[in-house]
């Protein structure tokens, strides 16, 4: 039943009740409408209440379903080719490409090795997901002598989905990486390094004056042999000489005559 149907059983309650003198008939027809009308109520009550709630359910799920579409840009400190080495990153986590991403940080980032601004770009047009951008920041070593600021601030402002504009907070903290320690672990990039290095070493193998590999060889029978033939020899002289010595005692009586 609808609303009308609702109107109509009441209107002909009214009817029942405002004829002069209804008869036993009418009086339950009324009394039944009236039950009628009241459980409709309440049924209607709860019907609706029941509509209304998976009405908000839905736009929740939509909802929550949209936020976890959208694009989720971040920048952050990372570790590059070694703990002492920062980059500056920005990277999309998102489902969704964010549009026009544009980085605002107080104060300005600067490095102490090299010298200098550290230089992002004005504007990204697009971001894919899992996409990022990033540049070499700073030494943590050189950047501690260099008494630079410790602390940025800023956001990260791009557009998401239906180019709904979306903010992301930006807290960049060096006091983090000058209190923290580390152990130093041989990767590939020292792999590369270590091959590079050798390349380099037998590169400078020529036959010119300044350079060449200087070889050197060693007999080691025939130089042993000799070594133990030179032994013998100053044995066998040590020997004949300790023979023409006299006795000890016959040295101590030519002393005493």
């Amino acid at each position: 039943m609808n609303e009308n149907d609702w109107a109509d059983l009441a209107r002909e309650l009214i009817r029942a009740v405002n004829d002069n003198g209804p008869n036993a008939a009418e009086i339950w027809s009324a009394i039944g409408t009236w039950i009628t009308l009241i459980v409709g109520g309440v049924a209607l009550f709860f019907a609706k209440g029941q509509l209304d709630e998976a009405s908000r359910a839905r736009t929740q799920t939509k909802e929550l379903e949209l936020e976890k579409s959208q694009p989720y840009v971040v920048l952050a400190m990372e570790e590059s080719t070694g703990p002492d080495y920062i980059d500056l990153v920005l990277r999309n986590y998102g489902q969704t490409a964010a549009h026009n991403v544009r980085v605002t940080l107080d104060p300005r980032p600067k490095r102490a090795y090299p010298a200098g601004d550290v230089k992002f770009p004005e504007i990204i047009p697009l971001l894919a997901p899992g996409q990022e951008w990033r540049t070499h920041w700073d030494m943590g070593s050189k950047r501690a002598a260099a008494k630079l600021p410790q602390k940025h601030k800023g956001t990260v402002t791009y557009l998401g989905i239906k180019k709904a504009p979306q903010t992301t907070e930006v807290i960049l903290d060096w006091s983090v990486y000058n209190s923290h320690t580390w152990t130093v672990k041989r990767g590939l990039h020292d792999l590369a390094k270590a091959v590079m290095d050798i390349r380099d070493t037998h590169e400078g193998w020529n036959e010119e004056r300044s350079g060449g590999l200087a070889v050197h060889t060693r007999d080691g029978d025939a130089k042993d042999a000799a070594a133990a033939r030179e032994k013998k020899e100053i044995e066998r002289e040590l020997e004949a000489e300790r023979a023409l010595r006299p006795p000890a005692s016959k040295r101590v009586r030519n002393r005493n005559p």
